[in-house]
């Protein structure tokens, strides 16, 4: 019995050497991630209030909505690639993930120094190298050096840090700005990447020989996919951010913007039909039901989130003509829940195998601060009633944050953990950049005073729809696949 407890154990360290390594460099690992989570969020809480200080001082109102949406299109390509050369070889993602840091602090250093919007814009469209690092690849390497309930708690953290990059952000970043420059924020960021992308890089570590075990067997990278993927995400997102203004709905260069897109769309699904799980976005992941539901459900969260996160900061500087730090508390106080309640959800989902109760009563949070929204936010409304709803938005802020890094690493199978979770996060921001460019024609069309509500209304149904399919989620053991 002794012998074999000898042999066995260096195999349990190859099968998977990450589980394996010494506790110093898990941790080491986990707070460069946590410090990564925090730095990307308070970059992009902060954007709905840098952005129309930015517009003021160097113009490009025309251009405004391309900053937040370009990365996301970047984002959804480089999400399927990171996924599949992780599950390829998973000894590189801690390069790949100090890598997409790397390239986040450098975008946001060129961003403090744009003397123009399209100067500012282009830059930004590789800050989505940051979402795949973190979202795809850190979370993945945190569920690889611990057990299923260890890795929720520990995964559920990375909503904490959230929490904690939305506190700061706003507020701090409002604040810079009303004394100091817009600038200053970006260079207040970058170093933050910076240490999160170093720190992972001299954390965890494996040979490929060593991680081989865990590797997939799936083909080649789906590079007709990818360019598909991003055609179809360039020229939906190009047409809508620009049809109010550059480039008018009705026009030759609008249709022609739609019809690109919509031809993208096809070849993009008759590749996927064709290539099932060697596809960017796999077959087979695709036929689970977990990962389907989760992405879907993260489109919608995502969507619906952008109407007030993106646009409360916005209306309350434009149209209540208040201050960048009080247009900042607004997302500031969205967070402060977040500190204890993540991690609360992240380990209650690890303990239930299941995410569906967690992420159901986070969708109908989310239905409640909206229609409370719909009805209190005015011109001359009060500032602190919308504090308030915002302080209980934290709620389904923290469940969003805890479901969807938690969640998947617990509810799919080992062997399409990484690319699932790939399709999820990918969901997240096609739902985000999708949903930032929907909002930007409502107010473009309607104007922000008018347009407000209908977006508050389309941010009700969508995550009406997102509880419809967070209800559909099962826990792992009880799926067939």
């Amino acid at each position: 019995m002794e012998a074999n407890g000898k042999q066995e154990s260096p195999a349990i360290e190859i099968q998977n050497p990450f589980m394996a390594a010494p506790s110093v460099k898990k941790v080491l690992t986990l707070i460069g991630i946590y410090i990564a989570v925090v730095g990307a969020i308070i970059q992009s809480s902060t954007l709905s209030i840098l952005l129309p200080v930015a517009v003021a001082e160097i113009g490009g109102l025309e251009y405004y909505s391309l900053a937040g949406t370009l990365s996301g299109i970047v984002s959804v390509a480089v999400m399927p690639l990171w996924g599949y050369l992780g599950a390829k070889n998973p000894a590189i993602k801690r390069p790949l993930f100090t890598l997409s840091l790397l390239i986040g602090a450098a975008v946001l250093f060129a961003r403090a120094l744009a003397p123009t919007m399209m100067a500012l814009v282009i830059p930004s469209a590789l800050y989505g190298f940051v979402s795949a690092g973190i979202f795809v690849l850190g979370y993945s390497i945190i569920r690889d050096m611990y057990d299923a309930r260890k890795a929720g708690t520990y995964l559920g953290m990375c909503g904490t840090m959230m929490a904690i990059g939305m506190l700061a952000g706003p507020l701090l970043g409002g604040f810079i700005m009303d004394v100091s420059s817009w600038r200053w924020v970006c260079h207040l960021i970058w170093p933050i990447l910076l240490i999160g992308g170093l720190m992972v890089f001299f954390g965890v570590k494996a040979s490929k020989e060593e991680a081989a075990s865990m590797a997939s067997t799936s083909g080649n990278f789906d590079m007709p996919g990818a360019i598909a993927v991003v055609v179809f995400l360039a020229t939906l997102i190009t047409g809508l951010s620009l049809g109010t203004r550059l480039v008018p709905f009705g026009s030759t260069g609008s249709n022609a913007l739609f019809v690109i897109a919509a031809v993208a769309l096809v070849a993009l699904i008759l590749i996927i039909r064709k290539k099932q799980g060697d596809a960017i976005i796999p077959a087979p992941a695709l036929k689970n039901r977990n990962t389907l539901s989760f992405g879907i459900a993260n489109f919608f969260c995502m969507f619906s989130n952008m109407a007030v996160f993106f646009f409360l900061p916005m209306y309350v500087i434009t149209v209540m003509q208040l201050s960048a730090t009080e247009a900042g508390l607004t997302i500031t106080l969205y967070s402060v829940l977040g500190l204890f309640l993540s991690p609360i959800f992240g380990r209650m989902i690890g303990k239930a195998g299941n995410a569906r109760g967690v992420l159901s009563f986070g969708c109908i949070m989310r239905i409640v601060v909206a229609a409370a929204l719909l009805f209190f936010v005015a011109p001359d409304g009060n500032i602190f009633v919308i504090y308030v709803i915002m302080l209980i938005a934290g709620c389904y802020n923290s469940v969003q944050s805890s479901s969807f890094s938690a969640g998947p690493q617990i509810q799919l199978p080992a062997n399409i953990r990484v690319q699932g979770n790939s399709i999820i996060q990918v969901g997240q921001n096609l739902g985000g950049a999708i949903g930032t460019a929907v909002y930007t024609v409502i107010l473009g069309v309607f104007g922000v005073v008018e347009g407000m509500p209908i977006a508050l209304a389309v941010s009700i149904v969508t995550a009406a729809c997102a509880l419809v399919f967070a209800l559909r989620l099962k826990k792992l053991d009880s799926e067939k696949d």
